[in-house]
């Protein structure tokens, strides 16, 4: 009970902050395990097909994180006989401790893998809190020496000059990379259900990643390669391979896919995120063609205009990282010794 001695110290427009406040101070009484992500209701869980779940997360901007990967991203596990098989950790181990809970609340049975879909760090700085499970991580062997150039990079950042904010944000983060490797597929047999994990872009300077595929269940977790209804990270990856994958796995035995933001979709939903990246990369081509700079074309192709989708403050990166890939290369310079003598 609340008790106001001296009533004209009481602002009665503070009595609804004074009852919400006790509200949530009795809620953490009674569920001091639970975080607060789940009372604030930052993130769903969605078990899309049985014993199949995915964690999906509101499209918030984190504070407390690698400040180049302010979004979570979509995790997933999946409960067998044999034990949790987990597909991601998202970008903090705050946000790891979510999907824990998660997990905890419907079995106590013990993580046996964390599969990283790529070294991408808002699916894999959630890694550290499934040490202390035991559990083996699992990547590609090319995105484990990512991660390890991830977190030494970090360490130059955090050291640098303005490297204080960095620490301040990131406290407490240890970048964990992956304990076992594969290099193109790898099978893992969990009793009733069998998870299939292959890499299916490794050309170029693509970075390497893996899709996690679960027959029985007709569902795939395809990482960074499919985000629905979020503007994607393109970087280095080779657009047209991109393209080239999505349509493969579009004839897969799958009626479900788990992207690497964003709710899971189906195959409507996977051939509308690759007609997107066709479209973009024709809106870029033809501008390019008709002498627009890389530049102006990053000025004139609004995506957000065309697609309603999250994360429209990346849709500007989106456009120039497919300009950095289709602009034709600048002519060299031609050497000082062959230009004309001037007069």
């Amino acid at each position: 009970m609340w008790i106001f001695k001296n009533k004209s110290s009481l602002n009665i427009r503070s009595v609804p902050l004074v009852l919400a406040s006790s509200f949530l101070l009795t809620v953490f009484a009674f569920l001091p395990n639970r975080g607060l992500s789940v009372i604030l209701g930052l993130y769903s869980v969605q078990e899309v097909k049985p014993k199949v779940f995915v964690w999906i997360p509101d499209d918030v901007i984190d504070q407390e994180c690698d400040p180049n990967f302010t979004r979570a991203a979509t995790a997933g596990f999946t409960l067998t006989a044999h034990g949790v098989a987990v597909i991601d950790t998202s970008n903090s181990p705050m946000h790891a401790r979510d999907l824990l809970f998660e997990i905890r609340r419907r079995t106590d049975l013990p993580i046996q893998y964390v599969i990283n879909t790529s070294a991408a760090a808002d699916h894999m700085l959630g890694n550290e809190v499934f040490t202390d499970e035991q559990a083996t991580l699992i990547s590609t062997k090319a995105a484990q020496a990512e991660m390890f150039e991830y977190r030494q990079e970090l360490f130059d950042r955090e050291h640098s000059e303005q490297g204080f904010r960095l620490q301040a944000r990131m406290r407490g983060f240890h970048v964990t990379p992956s304990t076992k490797t594969f290099d193109e597929k790898m099978m893992l047999n969990m009793g009733d259900q069998e998870i299939r994990i292959t890499s299916l872009i490794r050309s170029g300077t693509s970075p390497d990643e893996a899709v996690v595929y679960l027959p029985s269940a007709k569902t795939l977790f395809l990482g960074e390669l499919y985000d629905n209804k979020y503007f994607p990270r393109v970087g280095s990856r080779d657009v047209h391979r991109w393209i080239e994958v999505l349509r493969q796995v579009e004839g897969w035995d799958v009626d479900t896919y788990v992207p690497g933001h964003g709710a899971p979709g189906n195959k409507k939903d996977l051939v509308d995120f690759r007609k997107f990246l066709e479209w973009l990369v024709a809106q870029v081509d033809m501008r390019l063609k008709q002498g627009q700079t890389p530049e102006q074309v990053q000025r004139s192709l609004w995506l957000p205009k065309t697609y309603n989708w999250h994360a429209a403050d990346l849709a500007p990166e989106t456009v120039a990282d497919v300009c950095r890939q289709l602009a034709p290369p600048a002519p060299a310079p031609v050497p000082a010794s062959n230009q004309p003598e001037g007069r």
